[in-house]
């Protein structure tokens, strides 16, 4: 039943109509939008299977090998657009070397490279930027050994860290006196309610 319901078997408003014809539903109990659509009928939608091209320009390429190689330069200002991403400064030089013809076709990518470079870019490969992370976690690591060298779980009077401190201990040397509680004389409630009043 619930593959009846599927729009390429018909929409809901003929769906509706027919329901509407065979009088499964009274004209009276018919929905508010039904008068609506079928005055002003929605437009009719384009068939569902179209062939769309994929659609490729050359520098995708570019791009494409530029990721494989490079990390991420980091966040672009998309509101300045006097500066150009590392990006699209790479594409950008990747092209007009090719267009110039000036460098052999297997050579384009590592000279562009060697341009940007001079330029002042800094490129960083996936090996490098794994080399950082891993270098950043061998300096944490030695961070926290040294830190982590002497904790002592008790400190005892031989110990060599307080051999010349003055121990003070946190517990109080006196035991503070506890204040007397009144004395409350018992009451017989029953005399309370004795006739005598």
């Amino acid at each position: 039943m619930a593959g009846s319901r599927r729009d390429k078997l018909g929409s809901i408003f003929s769906r509706l109509t027919g329901l509407l014809r065979s009088g499964a539903i009274k004209e009276e109990d018919r929905p508010i939008w039904y008068d609506v659509v079928k005055a002003f009928p929605p437009q009719p939608r384009p068939p569902p299977k179209q062939n769309i091209p994929n659609i490729l320009y050359p520098e995708d390429f570019v791009r494409v090998h530029f990721y494989n190689t490079y990390t991420d330069p980091g966040a672009t200002k998309l509101a300045d657009k006097k500066t150009k991403s590392v990006q699209q400064r790479f594409v950008d030089q990747y092209l007009d070397l090719h267009e110039k013809k000036s460098v052999p076709p297997d050579s384009l990518f590592e000279e562009t490279v060697r341009i940007l470079k001079e330029g002042g870019v800094r490129l960083i490969t996936h090996e490098e930027k794994q080399a950082e992370k891993s270098q950043m976690k061998d300096r944490d690591s030695e961070r926290e050994s040294k830190v982590n060298v002497r904790q002592p779980e008790r400190l005892q009077a031989g110990d060599p860290f307080i051999a010349n401190a003055t121990v003070v201990s946190s517990r109080p040397s006196v035991k503070p006196q506890t204040k007397a509680k009144p004395e409350v004389s018992s009451v017989n409630i029953d005399s309370l309610f004795d006739g005598s009043r």
